[in-house]
């Protein structure tokens, strides 16, 4: 079984698609890696086992030679942005237009 360390706002069903081609293979990670649930975020500390047969090759392949690691979670900074909306943050004739 080999060990993976994972990349910066990587989760669970990245390295899923990652290593194994196909996020259908997540609950294979997280039996590997008893530490982990499907919500808990993934630290980027720690390394993770994978070694399993990819279940899509094709697709793992591909992400394996044009070294593409996916990773779809959200910074703390995305996550900040996106509650500060609505009128208190709005300007005026920008996004706040009055006719």
């Amino acid at each position: 079984m080999e060990t993976i360390r994972p990349q910066e706002n990587q989760n669970i069903l990245d390295i899923s698609l990652q290593e194994y081609g196909s996020i259908e293979t997540v609950f294979d990670i997280l039996e590997d890696n008893e530490q982990y649930d499907l919500t808990e975020d993934i630290s980027v500390y720690e390394d993770l086992k994978v070694g399993r047969e990819a279940f899509k090759k094709d697709i793992q392949a591909y992400y394996s030679s044009n070294s593409i690691l996916p990773a779809t979670g959200a910074t703390e900074e995305e996550l900040l942005l996106a509650n500060l909306c609505g009128i208190d943050y709005m300007t005026l004739e920008d996004d706040f237009i009055i006719t």
